[in-house]
């Protein structure tokens, strides 16, 4: 089975990535995790410290949930992106990688984007090519 679990560094995400790892652990399963770094536009051309930023903690996210999966047996594979909508990069790479299901926090870090583009959660449940799971 093909799961991509979708991460950031949210109490939702850690939960979502927990109910990764124990439907990985019943059947064989490779995980993908994805990291989307918001493309904040006309303010990361101003600031390249806040997207630096924003890619480190992606960076430190995706090698815990990697360090992980390892520690459990669990095949791996890891993907930072940057994106206007994380939600279009979820829906992408469950594509790319056929996967037969997403897994997503039911809420993120970032809240101000539920306000700009929709929910991220119910974005990937009305586009994914596959089964969703949302974790609260």
């Amino acid at each position: 089975m093909k799961i991509l679990v979708a991460l950031d560094d949210s109490v939702f995400a850690q939960k979502a990535l927990e109910a990764a790892l124990k439907l990985a652990k019943n059947e064989p399963s490779t995980l993908f995790f994805l990291s989307v770094i918001p493309q904040l536009g006309a303010i990361d051309e101003m600031s390249p410290r806040i997207a630096e930023k924003l890619k480190i903690d992606a960076d430190r996210v995706l090698k815990a949930a990697s360090d992980r999966a390892q520690r459990e047996d669990i095949r791996s594979e890891t993907s930072m992106e940057q994106g206007v909508s994380p939600a279009d990069n979820i829906i992408g790479l469950a594509q790319e990688h056929s996967v037969d299901l997403i897994v997503v926090g039911h809420r993120g870090r970032a809240n101000l984007e539920k306000f700009l583009l929709g929910s991220v959660a119910l974005r990937t449940v009305s586009h994914a090519p596959c089964s969703v799971l949302v974790v609260k």
